[in-house]
């Protein structure tokens, strides 16, 4: 489906763009880059530690069965770029839903799961991403700066395999990080671009700990004027350690993917 929609988006965008360059050859560009970047491919989590409750019980990717399959994963992102100045949306899903049979008691908040019961747990981390990065002076390697908002949309949930004993953490929040990019171009036209957002409390948050990395490696392939393909590799990871809310949890993820990326202004 979101393949359909980028099609669809490339389709009507060159359209427009080809009947303003007919009707108004003269008129200057607002954007000088319109970009659609989509990923997709496999994700494994290598780490997923969790505690929830002044008496809740340390669970990790062992307990819940998350570490013993790869997951399917996608992100899309639009960048909007004017002269040296460049803002990049992106949606990064997360949604995965394990069972598992507990070998011993679990307590989530103030319920507890028995040793032998079957557990359905469900782990959401969606991701809502702006960022606004400015292109240095650089002529050997293209290198932009700049910082990250992210709406951090997660749910952690037990129940029964039933569906009885439901429980859940919930929660909605900003998460600001420092944004650097790096690109660097071939005379063949290959081109290897490192993207890295990355944030953390540095102890200045009271007993609150927290972090956040994002780093992609990309090995990035010219097809035509408007389309490259990539392959690409990322890490993913961080947490938070806040004990006012008793809440406790650090991850890692690691995937590798390949994509698409449209420039759809070089339709004008």
């Amino acid at each position: 489906m979101t393949i359909r929609v980028l099609i669809l988006i490339s389709f009507l965008f060159g359209a427009t763009s080809k009947a303003a360059a007919q009707g108004e050859a003269s008129t200057p560009r607002l954007l000088d880059e319109v970009l659609v970047d989509y990923e997709s491919g496999v994700l494994s989590i290598l780490q997923n530690d969790g505690r929830y409750g002044a008496q809740g019980t340390a669970f990790g990717v062992n307990q819940t069965n998350q570490r013993k399959n790869l997951i399917i994963t996608s992100r899309t992102s639009l960048e909007l770029a004017h002269g040296a100045h460049r803002l990049t949306f992106l949606y990064a899903p997360l949604d995965l839903t394990t069972r598992a049979t507990l070998d011993e008691d679990l307590q989530f908040r103030s319920r507890v799961f028995d040793a032998g019961t079957s557990v359905e747990h469900r782990y959401l981390f969606d991701g809502y991403r702006g960022s606004y990065t400015y292109q240095l002076p650089l002529t050997a390697l293209s290198l932009q700066v700049g910082g990250s908002l992210q709406v951090r949309n997660a749910k952690v949930a037990f129940a029964r395999a039933d569906g009885s004993g439901y429980v859940e953490e919930a929660d909605i929040g900003l998460v600001p990080a420092l944004k650097v990019r790096a690109t660097y171009r071939a005379p063949s036209g290959l081109y290897a671009l490192l993207d890295a957002d990355g944030s953390s409390t540095f102890g200045l948050v009271g007993d609150t700990e927290g972090g956040l990395y994002d780093v992609a490696l990309s090995l990035g392939i010219p097809v035509t004027k408007q389309l490259d393909l990539f392959l690409r590799t990322r890490g993913v990871g961080g947490g938070a350690t806040v004990p006012d809310k008793e809440i406790e949890n650090w991850a890692h993820f690691l995937s590798f993917t390949a994509g698409l990326r449209l420039d759809l202004s070089a339709w004008r």
